[in-house]
This record gives structure tokens, sequence and C-alpha cells, in this order.
């Protein structure tokens, strides 16, 4: 049972580190527009990491459903998948809001340049929503997949799920920039 739990957690760490290579190119490109929007780099990190921690904490409570027999192995929505993407989408919204507010005010704060509270909101709204849809159909059908497989989603799911957190994030945000740019904002 070691040697099993071990290979998927050490198999799960590499792919995500190196998934997490692509993730930074794709910020790299980016550079034009946290140029032009400035406060985006400061939102970044926090993005990032709450990306992480709503679909970490999905994937866990997916990893815990299942084994628990409280949600079927079956890519369906049921009442009890059903609350916690509810549930996640709703944290999401909320933390996106908080994340532009926030780097905006730090703007302030410690006297950087801003792009202002209102795009820097819309900014982190609009990227947050769509990286969580993307990342919350990816997690669900990994989760179960996993499962399916004979793998153990609470292992593996962590380090898959924040990965491609970063790996969705980045474009998202580079999109809802390009958006936002694009109407003036």
């Amino acid at each position: 049972m070691f040697k099993k739990t071990l290979l998927q957690g050490l198999t799960a760490q590499l792919v995500s580190l190196t998934i997490d290579v692509f993730a930074g190119l794709g910020l790299a490109f980016m550079r034009g527009s946290l140029e032009e929007l400035p406060g985006m780099l400061i939102m970044v990190p926090a993005f990032l990491e709450m990306r992480g921690n709503i679909g970490g904490t999905l994937a866990s409570r997916l990893g815990s459903g299942l084994h628990m027999g409280i949600i079927e192995p079956k890519l369906k929505m049921s009442k009890e998948l059903s609350q916690n993407v509810m549930g996640s989408f709703a944290l999401n919204v909320l933390e996106s809001a908080v994340v532009g507010l926030l780097a905006h005010f730090m703007c302030v704060i410690f006297g950087f340049k801003s792009a202002g509270l209102l795009t820097l909101f819309l900014l982190a709204l609009i990227a947050g929503v769509m990286s969580n849809v993307i990342l919350m159909v990816i997690t669900i059908v990994f989760a179960i997949k996993a499962y399916q497989k004979g793998l153990d989603p609470d292992i593996v799911m962590g380090p898959y799920v924040t990965t491609l957190g970063d790996l969705v994030s980045i474009p998202c945000l580079f999109l809802a920039s390009l958006v936002l740019l694009s109407v003036g904002l």
C-alpha cells in the first residue's frame, strides 16, 4: 500500500511541476497585458492560489464522497455533486471579487499605479468565473475517472488540480485583460 501511495503521489507531483513550467511560460507571454493593466501583477499570486485552494477543496470533497459512496463514480450530476459545484462556484465569485479589490487597494496603499478599482475588480471576476468553470469540469471528470481506474483521488487530485488551476487561470487572466483593454477599461 505504501509503495502504491508513494508512486501515485510522486507521479502526480512530477506531472504537476512540468505543467507549472508551461503556466509560467504563459505568464511570460502576458507581459504586455501586465504592463497595460497596472496592478494585475499584484493580483496574480493570490488569484493562482485561490484557484488551487478552491479546486483542491472541490477535489478533496469529491474524493471523500466517492470513497464514502455519497457520490457515484459516474459522470452525472447528483444532488451531492451539484451542491459541491454550487458551493465552489459561489466561493469563487466572492474570492475573485475580493482579489480584484485587494489588488487595487494594495496599489494605492503602497504607491503603485493601478488600472483602477473597477478594472481590477472586473478582471479578477471575469477571469475567475472563466477559469472556475473550466477547472470544475476538469476536476469532476478527473476525480471520477481516477476513482474508476483504481487511483485514490485524495492522493492524485491535489497536485493535478492546483497545477491545472495555474495552467487554466493564466490564459483566462490574459483573455479577460484583452476584453477589458478592448472596451477601454
